[in-house]
C-alpha cells in the first residue's frame, strides 16, 4: 500500500511537472516570439531614424554648397567690379575691348551701354533686347550675384545666373553622392521631377550610384517593380502630400543581380524638384532576427530544463525569471543595435547623432557651471591636400589617428563626435572659459607633433578650433554652433593652427 501510495504520489507529481513544463513551454514560447517581434521592430524604427537623418544630411549639404558657390560668385562679382574701376583709368574710353577681353567666359551675363545715347555697346547675353537700358531691374532672383557699374558716360550690368551656379552644385553634389559610401549596402539616389502630375516621362534619373549608366532616363509613375507594386507613383504622391514619405518596393541589389525588399525614405527638394532618397534592403534585418530568436529558443530551453528539475510550487517564480531574462536580453540587442548607430565607422569617434543628442540634453540642462559645457568644434587644416595626395585611405588613417591622440588628452567626461568630413565636436563639461584656451592649446601642440607616415612620407597635420558656452539668449543649440564656426573661421583666416573663442 505505501509502495502503491509512493507511485501514486511520484505519478501524480510527475503528470503535473509534465503539464506545467508543456504550459511552461506554450508560455516561454510566446515570450520568445514577442522578443523576436520587439527585436525586428526595433531594429526597423532604427533603420528609418537611419535613413531619415542621412537624407536629410545630404539635404542639408546641398543648401551649404549653394551657400558656398554664391558666397564665391559674390566674391567674383566684387573683384571684378574693382578691376574694371582699375582699367578704366587707364582705358581712354576704349571699354568694349575691356568688357570683351574681361567677360569672355560662358558664365557671365553682360551689357554695356552709352548712358547719353542709350546705345548698347556689348551685350554677352541678349538682355538689352528684354530690358530698356535706362532701367534695368533688379536681378536678384535670377542672379547668383550681380553688379551695376557706371563711369563716366557708361554704364554696365554684370552676372553669373543662379543657374549656372546651381549647374556647379548639381555637379559637385552628384560627384559627392557617387562617392559616399553607407553601411547596409544603402546608397543615395536623386530623381528630378519635370511634371508633378505624374504619368510617363514624369522625372529624369539624375544621380544613381547602383545603376550609372542610366543616368539621365526619362522615369514613369506606370513603372512597376516584380511584385506589380507602384514605386515611383507611391513616391511622387507622398512627396506631393507632405515632402517626404517611408515606402517599400523591390529592387536590384548593388554589385549583384539578386532582387531584394527595399524600405526606403524619399525627402522632395523643392528648389531643384529634386527627390532625394536612400533605401535598405529588408532581407539584411534577417541574420539578426535568426540571432535573437537562436537566443530565445536557448534561453526558453535552459528555464525549461530547470523549471521541470524543481517543484510546481517554482513555476510562478519561475515564469517572472523568463520575462525578466526577455527584458535583459531584448535591452542588450537594443544597446548593441544603439551602439553601432551612435559611433563613427571610420573615425571610432561618436557620431553626430549622438552629438547632436549631447548638445540638446547640455542645452536643457541649463546654462549654469557645470551644466553649461565648452562646445570646440574644429577641423583638420588642408585636409583635401592628403586626401588629394595619397588618396581616402591615408584620409581615413589620419582621422583615426587624430581621434586617438585626443582621447589621450581628454578626460573620460569629455565626449568626440565627429560632426562631418573631418569637422569634428568636442564637449568639455565642468570646463571654465578661462582654463579652455590652454586646454585646446594642449590639442593643438599633440594634434601637430604627431607625425603620420603616409604612402612611404612623412606628414604632420594641424586643426583650426572654435569655442564657445551656451548663452542665456540661445534659443537652441544651433545658436551656440554659429558662433563656434565664427571662432572657427577665425582660426582659419588667421593662419591655421590655433584657437580662438568666441562668448
Amino acid at each position: 500500500m505505501k509502495n502503491k501510495y509512493r507511485v501514486f504520489s511520484i505519478l501524480i507529481i510527475t503528470i503535473t511537472c509534465i503539464a506545467a513544463g508543456l504550459f511552461y513551454f506554450t508560455l516561454a514560447e510566446k515570450v520568445g516570439t514577442i522578443y523576436v517581434d520587439n527585436t525586428a521592430k526595433a531594429i526597423n524604427d532604427i533603420k528609418q531614424t537611419f535613413l531619415k537623418h542621412t537624407v536629410n544630411n545630404q539635404i542639408r549639404r546641398i543648401e551649404e554648397r549653394r551657400e558656398e558657390e554664391t558666397s564665391r560668385m559674390e566674391a567674383l562679382v566684387q573683384e571684378t567690379e574693382r578691376k574694371l574701376y582699375f582699367i578704366a583709368e587707364s582705358a581712354s574710353g576704349q571699354f568694349v575691348p575691356i568688357f570683351e577681353k574681361t567677360f569672355d567666359d560662358e558664365k557671365w551675363t553682360v551689357v554695356l551701354w552709352d548712358v547719353g545715347s542709350g546705345e548698347v555697346l556689348f551685350d554677352s547675353g541678349g538682355i538689352s533686347t528684354d530690358w530698356p537700358v535706362s532701367s534695368l531691374p533688379d536681378e536678384g532672383e535670377k542672379f547668383a550675384a550681380h553688379c551695376s557699374w557706371s563711369y563716366g558716360r557708361y554704364s554696365a550690368f554684370f552676372g553669373i545666373s543662379k543657374e549656372y551656379s546651381d549647374g556647379l552644385v548639381k555637379k559637385a553634389i552628384a560627384r559627392e553622392i557617387h562617392e559616399s559610401t553607407f553601411p547596409f549596402d544603402s546608397y543615395i539616389w536623386v530623381n528630378e521631377v519635370v511634371n508633378y502630375e505624374g504619368g510617363p516621362d514624369y522625372a529624369i534619373r539624375r544621380i544613381h550610384p547602383n545603376l550609372k549608366d542610366t543616368e539621365g532616363m526619362l522615369l514613369s509613375t506606370e513603372m512597376t517593380d516584380i511584385e506589380g507594386n507602384l514605386p515611383y507613383l507611391e513616391e511622387l504622391e507622398g512627396v506631393k502630400k507632405d515632402g517626404e514619405i517611408f515606402f517599400t518596393y523591390f529592387f536590384k541589389k548593388k554589385n549583384c543581380d539578386i532582387v531584394a525588399r527595399k524600405l526606403t525614405y524619399a525627402r522632395l527638394y523643392k528648389d531643384f524638384n529634386w527627390i532625394v532618397a536612400l533605401g535598405i534592403y529588408m532581407d539584411d534585418m534577417q541574420p539578426y532576427i535568426d540571432k535573437a530568436k537562436a537566443e530565445s529558443h536557448a534561453l526558453i530551453l535552459q528555464l525549461i530544463a530547470l523549471f521541470i528539475f524543481v517543484l510546481v510550487s517554482l513555476l510562478i517564480l519561475t515564469y517572472a525569471l523568463v520575462v525578466v531574462s526577455e527584458k535583459w536580453f531584448h535591452k542588450r540587442s537594443m544597446d548593441a543595435l544603439e551602439e553601432k548607430v551612435n559611433r563613427d565607422p571610420v573615425s571610432d569617434a561618436l557620431s553626430r547623432r549622438a552629438g547632436e543628442e549631447a548638445l540638446r540634453n547640455a542645452f536643457s540642462r541649463g546654462f549654469d557651471d557645470p551644466g553649461n559645457p565648452a562646445i570646440v568644434t574644429f577641423d583638420i587644416d588642408d585636409f583635401k591636400r592628403i586626401n588629394d595626395m595619397y588618396g581616402h585611405d591615408a584620409g581615413d588613417h589620419v582621422l583615426k589617428r587624430i581621434v586617438t591622440v585626443i582621447r589621450k588628452h581628454i578626460r573620460t567626461t569629455d565626449h568626440l563626435f565627429r560632426w562631418g568630413g573631418d569637422e569634428f565636436l568636442l564637449l568639455y563639461r565642468g570646463l571654465k572659459p578661462e582654463n579652455i584656451m590652454r586646454v585646446c592649446q594642449n590639442l593643438l601642440d599633440a594634434v601637430s607633433a604627431d607625425v603620420h607616415s603616409l604612402g612611404g612620407g612623412q606628414e604632420t597635420v594641424s586643426l583650426s578650433m572654435g569655442v564657445t558656452y551656451f548663452r542665456e539668449t540661445d534659443t537652441d543649440y544651433p545658436d551656440a554652433l554659429k558662433r563656434a564656426d565664427i571662432a572657427l573661421y577665425k582660426s582659419k583666416v588667421n593662419g591655421k593652427n590655433q584657437a580662438n573663442i568666441e562668448l
